[in-house]
């Protein structure tokens, strides 16, 4: 299953895909080394990729 179509399925943001999640939330995953913490590192990583993209775009 891809990144965009991964789903968060446990606690206040079950339901949610991992690209709406907050990233307060995806850091708490990767500080507590969550089970399922590589989701998040990897959506954190996405969305660092965006803006910078975004960034060097705008130059």
């Amino acid at each position: 299953m891809q990144q965009d179509q991964q789903v968060c399925d446990f606690g206040l943001h079950a339901g949610e895909p991992y690209r709406k999640l907050p990233a307060s939330f995806l850091n708490w995953m990767v500080e507590t080394n969550h089970e399922k913490c590589n989701l998040a590192k990897n959506e954190l990583a996405r969305r660092l990729e965006a803006v910078t993209a975004a960034a060097t775009n705008g130059d």
